[in-house]
């Protein structure tokens, strides 16, 4: 493929941009729009418009699957709905070629950015439903084709690629479904759907986070917790007085961990983390947290030299190396130095 004009390549930043708004847009969900664009992907198929039937969540799908509820000996016509945006000959080149544009689809791929919401999902539902989610993947849409639509779609409106226009029919059909819904079921005569979140809060690098309540929430009063795109509790963010020791992130990225530290406040994370003070000195506290059977996870507290314009003192907390052995050493280490290499005269 030859190089994009500049125009084009701008037309594909705002696409993906506008792509990344649809997979991570809350509020109410429009049931009628929802409705005429999935009865109309019917149609278009060669099948009669399907009757509906609606959950507030995707946790009342999944249990509804799990049950059987009102499906039993329905025939599911996904796959064949799905074959409309798989990639075709040619088509893999193309898309591979648009994602090694340099920055045209901005920081997070987009391919991985529709799997957040079904990867939170999947770790907050119970293990019962996690069961049905993996063995539903082929019955239930569940926002994982974005990716495909919005590829299609930026090849029909910008590149002129010409589709056969039955072809071209159905692809616009699932850009409108895309646009207007969630999580869908369709079968031969019935489709199973379910309300998008109220609301989905992301942190500057785009993940489901948020440190104040519900990274996510739906109707039903369903809430999913996140903090960098990190499941975690919901005890950890809206009852931090009560945080246990299996609330604390504490096998998660340091960013996920220090945003954990920072929520909470120190003092307050070592005492739910049951943090035991090994060694102190003029440099600080080295604690020591066990973790499962694996080794233990070793933190140092610091304290600012300067007060802070209130006059409080602020505290920090550093992971460091398991087999640190004191808190000059775990300053040091912070510092990619050696112990007796560093020894500051002044602390800022």
């Amino acid at each position: 493929m030859k190089g994009l004009a500049h125009e084009q390549i701008r037309a594909l930043e705002t696409h993906y941009r506008a792509w990344r708004e649809v997979a991570s847009r809350g509020g109410p969900t429009d049931r009628k729009r929802a409705e005429n664009a999935i009865g109309k992907l019917y149609t278009v198929s060669g099948h009669d418009w399907p009757s509906f039937v609606w959950y507030e969540s995707p946790r009342e799908l999944l249990i509804s699957q799990a049950n059987s509820l009102g499906r039993y000996g329905l025939v599911s016509i996904r796959d064949s709905f799905c074959e409309t945006i798989r990639l075709q000959s040619g088509e893999k080149e193309l898309k591979k070629s648009l994602r090694l544009m340099p920055g045209a689809l901005g920081a997070v791929p987009f391919e991985r950015f529709p799997d957040q919401q079904w990867g939170l999902i999947m770790e907050t539902v119970p293990e019962s439903l996690q069961r049905v989610m993996v063995e539903s993947l082929g019955e239930i849409s569940v926002g994982l084709e974005l990716d495909g639509i919005a590829f299609h779609e930026f090849c029909d409106r910008h590149l002129g690629v010409k589709y056969e226009s039955g072809r071209l029919d159905r692809l616009r059909r699932w850009s409108e479904i895309g646009k207007s819904c969630y999580w869908w079921a369709p079968y031969e005569t019935t489709c199973f759907v379910s309300d998008g979140p109220t609301a989905i809060h992301l942190d500057a690098s785009e993940r489901i986070h948020n440190l104040r309540g519900p990274a996510m929430a739906f109707n039903d009063g369903w809430s999913l917790y996140s903090i960098h795109g990190c499941f975690v509790s919901e005890r950890l963010v809206m009852q931090p007085e009560e945080v246990r020791p299996e609330d604390l992130p504490l096998d998660e990225s340091l960013e996920v961990l220090h945003a954990t530290i920072e929520m909470l406040g120190h003092e307050r994370f070592l005492a739910a983390a049951r943090a035991r003070l090994i060694q102190q000195d003029v440099f600080g506290r080295l604690y020591q947290i066990p973790f499962h059977d694996y080794e233990p996870i070793l933190l140092v507290e610091v304290t600012n030299a300067t007060p802070e314009p209130d006059g409080s003192v602020r505290h920090h907390l550093l992971r460091v190396p398991p087999e640190v052995e004191t808190a000059h050493e775990a300053v040091a280490c912070s510092f990619g130095r050696r112990t007796k290499a560093y020894a500051p005269a002044v602390q800022t």
